[in-house]
């Protein structure tokens, strides 16, 4: 009886932290730019697929103006760790040449969606997922 209110109890508190730290960074501005990257690279995607590369450029287009938005924004995380003063600056550094790098990718995706270079395209959109793996891995909080 006991080890299942433990039980209970136990996941209770995991689920209800997990809802509140989400909710945590839901609430951020980042948050909110970070969802609209998403939707717009899902509509590139489409783009692609359906053969539209005007389409897909206006999307890469919209997501580049997104990620200069997010290069401003201070990571949830910071915030969980606590930094501050230069050590906050040094994370922020590199946080911002990330987005910088990110942003350097889609303006050439851009440019090869203009100039409709499928085998540039693929590339870059591979490189668009190796920037995506070191931004979350290095800076995305668990929540």
């Amino acid at each position: 009886m006991y080890k299942r209110l433990f039980i209970g109890a136990l996941a209770t508190f995991a689920i209800s932290t997990n809802v509140m730290a989400h909710g945590a960074c839901e609430a951020r501005p980042l948050h909110d730019d970070m969802v609209g990257i998403q939707k717009k690279l899902k509509a590139m995607s489409g783009s692609l697929k359906s053969g539209d590369n005007e389409q897909a450029a206006i999307n890469v287009e919209q997501v580049i103006t997104l990620f200069k938005n997010a290069r401003e924004q201070t990571p949830y995380l910071f915030v969980e760790k606590k930094l501050s003063g230069d050590e906050l600056a040094k994370e922020m550094a590199e946080y911002q040449s990330v987005i910088d790098d990110t942003i350097v990718v889609f303006t050439s995706l851009e440019t090869a969606l203009e100039n409709n270079d499928s085998a540039k395209i693929k590339s870059l959109m591979g490189q668009i997922g190796k920037q995506k793996h070191i931004g979350h891995s290095n800076f995305k909080a668990d929540c």
